[in-house]
């Protein structure tokens, strides 16, 4: 994607951050400390600059728009206001620190475009305002189609630089797109829903899709057979094949980390019951046999246990259970009647899930550790939530005023909610792809 990537300066900074009062730790030779706790006066103030173009170019969108956009949508960084400001610097070497100071900003994001022909090369800093020093200096090349990658590529390096753990902003979702009565889509998108592509297109449902966290598959639920079955689609080839088709509803797919399983629920003989299946279709076994519903699993990172719904105490509930055989389950929600829709945070140490409350479905939070729990969103219609390739982000659905279904992301620390654009019609699910190298 990138054709050419020239490091010209590095600067080892690392920081260490609180979300949701799970401390990530970075090395003992940190330079910085700064700690996100949710109050908006923890957020990073963030200058980002025009970037000057030598040759403009009006139909694209403004580079530092894009990186700003990316960087608020995280929730840790307060993009500044540069409208006002005078001698706009397009280089480190022009920085009147003093000025940017008087912002109050604590970072600053400076760069220049040059285009040629089709081609564009893209310098650009990253600078502290407080030390006076640049952290981060470098060059992009590529194609005026690559415009947008590169943005979001500056992106995820300042977010990495200021944080210490990976952006997300150059990987890609899926979601369902309901275009009309008898037409549904299965798209995949940038992860702010730029650059849509239909890979499936049918004349009946499709819901529940799922990347696989190698990146190269989709699991997804199809109606076509006139009840519910699953395909895996691979998307180097193009080619799918059903899973499963027992009998009964085959749904709910989920990826083991491995990429090579997938634990499903099927009524085969009697209430929603989860297996685990190879993810060619063979190999199929019951995970266990009770008389309550069980459904919705999600694998944890280390593939050794399994959350799930089931309402086997009453109302719904979040439990967990190993996938060794050993079949003794334990709850894991105990916070509100009626909660549902789990997902587990890559680190292994936040669960996501929907919460019912006043007859409100809103997304949330808690620690396995502490077992605290963080309402994120107000619904009232929130549906399946699912965690961000480094956990510090949510996409989600919401219905929109006109009762239509769409998607959304929300941080991990509630403090940005973010519609994304992908079209006006409604959206049935939706899952983020993991990071993968270029």
């Amino acid at each position: 994607m990138i054709i050419k990537m020239k490091v010209i300066k590095n600067y080892i900074h690392h920081f260490i951050f609180l979300i949701l009062l799970v401390t990530l730790s970075y090395p003992s030779n940190s330079i910085e400390v700064i700690e996100i706790l949710g109050g908006k006066a923890s957020q990073i103030p963030i200058a980002i600059t025009p970037f000057n173009e030598e040759k403009n170019n009006t139909s694209l969108e403004k580079m530092h728009k894009i990186i700003a956009n990316d960087l608020e949508r995280s929730g840790l960084f307060s993009s500044l206001n540069t409208s006002g400001v005078s001698n706009i610097p397009d280089s480190d070497m022009l920085i009147n620190f003093s000025n940017w100071s008087a912002l109050q900003a604590q970072f600053l994001v400076v760069g220049k475009i040059i285009t040629i022909k089709n081609r564009l090369t893209t310098r650009w800093s990253l600078i502290d305002i407080y030390k006076e020093k640049t952290i981060l200096s470098m060059e992009f090349s590529g194609t005026n189609r690559q415009y947008r990658a590169i943005a979001h590529k500056i992106s995820d390096l300042v977010y990495e630089k200021l944080t210490g753990s990976p952006g997300v902003f150059h990987t890609r979702i899926v979601f369902v797109k309901k275009k009309s009565d008898k037409i549904y889509g299965l798209y995949v998108s940038d992860y702010d829903g730029f650059n849509q592509k239909a890979i499936v297109n049918s004349s009946q449902p499709i819901i529940s899709p799922r990347w696989s966290p190698d990146g190269k598959k989709i699991a997804y639920v199809s109606f076509e057979k006139k009840k519910p079955v699953i395909y895996v689609q691979d998307l180097t080839t193009g080619k799918r094949i059903l899973v499963a088709n027992f009998k009964g509803n085959n749904s709910a797919p989920a990826w083991s980390p491995d990429s090579k399983k997938l634990a499903i629920v099927l009524t085969y003989s009697a209430n929603s019951q989860i297996y685990i299946i190879n993810s060619d279709g063979s190999d199929i076994k019951q995970l266990m046999r009770t008389r309550s519903i069980n459904t919705e699993p999600a694998w944890s990172p280390d593939g050794k246990e399994i959350f799930f719904s089931s309402d086997r105490g009453g109302n719904p509930q979040i439990y967990k259970v190993n996938v060794d055989g050993v079949t003794d389950v334990n709850r894991v929600t105990f916070e509100g009647k009626y909660n549902l829709s789990p997902s587990l945070s890559p680190d292994g140490k936040l669960l996501l899930f929907l919460t019912q409350e006043n007859g409100k479905f809103r997304v949330a939070v808690q620690n396995l550790a502490s077992n605290q729990v963080l309402k994120l969103t107000k619904g009232p219609h929130d549906e399946s939530p699912i965690f961000s390739p480094n956990g510090h982000m949510i996409l989600f659905t919401y219905k929109d005023y006109g009762k239509r279904t769409k998607i959304g992301t929300v941080s991990v620390n509630g403090l940005k909610v973010t519609p994304l654009k992908v079209g006006s019609e409604s959206i049935q699910e939706s899952s983020w792809g993991p990071i993968v190298s270029n």
